[in-house]
């Protein structure tokens, strides 16, 4: 099979039912580097009510739970809520998982909760308007705001998320946004923009990763923005 015939687009849909069984056990580059910076944010909010927005297999959630955290987790994949619920289980924390699509609308009561977090997954969300005005809606005044997502400068390069497995990599939409629409879209619906972070690929912690991201390719875009970091707060 050659590398043209190993490569699978597949819907934001299809991509994390057949990545939810694998999710967790990968080295993720864009979550490691996530990782090094989240905690000390959180550290510094004030929050007891928190929502997950596209919360996956569960990483923001059950961490916001385990600091005793009223957490509320929504994704669009049963498939990865699924591994969440049992992680949830098997780790004595509870949260409250819900299935459904960030892109009808957040099915939840205006001013309901203080904090909103949102780890990389508005990069496969059309309207960013629509999103930011969501996290405002259900947002108390005075709430914060957390996004962290894959570049759009670096997805500007022409890199997408994606997995391997069994031999076949498969890729997962990404939209066309640029750095200035995540910023325009915040502004727009009523936020006040507290922290920026654009996180290059050199700030990588050393260790080994999965192709492409060998020491030569590290060396050659080392300067390139891996990772954004927003937090943000409602009037």
């Amino acid at each position: 099979m050659n590398e043209a015939e190993s490569v699978h687009e597949v819907s934001t849909q299809e991509g994390y039912a057949r990545w939810a069984s694998t999710y967790d056990g990968e080295t993720n580059a864009l979550i490691i580097l996530e990782e090094d910076h989240i905690s000390p944010i959180l550290d510094d909010l004030p929050f007891t009510n928190a929502l997950d927005v596209g919360a996956g297999t569960g990483r923001y959630a059950l961490k916001l739970a385990h600091r005793g955290t009223r957490v509320t987790a929504l994704d669009q994949s049963p498939e990865m809520l699924t591994v969440a619920r049992q992680t949830a289980q098997q780790e004595g924390v509870l949260i409250d998982f819900w299935l459904g699509s960030l892109n009808e609308g957040l099915p939840f009561a205006p001013n309901q909760f203080d904090l909103v977090t949102c780890a990389p997954m508005l990069c496969h969300v059309p309207d960013l308007a629509h999103a930011a005005q969501e996290f405002h809606r259900v947002l108390r005044p005075g709430g914060n705001l957390l996004i962290t997502d894959f570049h759009p400068d670096y997805a500007a390069y022409g890199r997408r998320i994606g997995f391997q497995q069994a031999g076949m990599k498969y890729l997962l939409p990404n939209m066309p946004h640029t750095h200035d629409a995540y910023l325009n879209a915040l502004t727009v619906a009523g936020f006040d923009l507290i922290q920026i972070l654009d996180l290059p690929l050199r700030d990588l912690p050393p260790r080994d990763y999965p192709p492409p991201f060998t020491a030569e390719f590290l060396h050659l875009h080392g300067e390139r923005p891996f990772c954004l970091i927003l937090l943000a707060q409602k009037h």
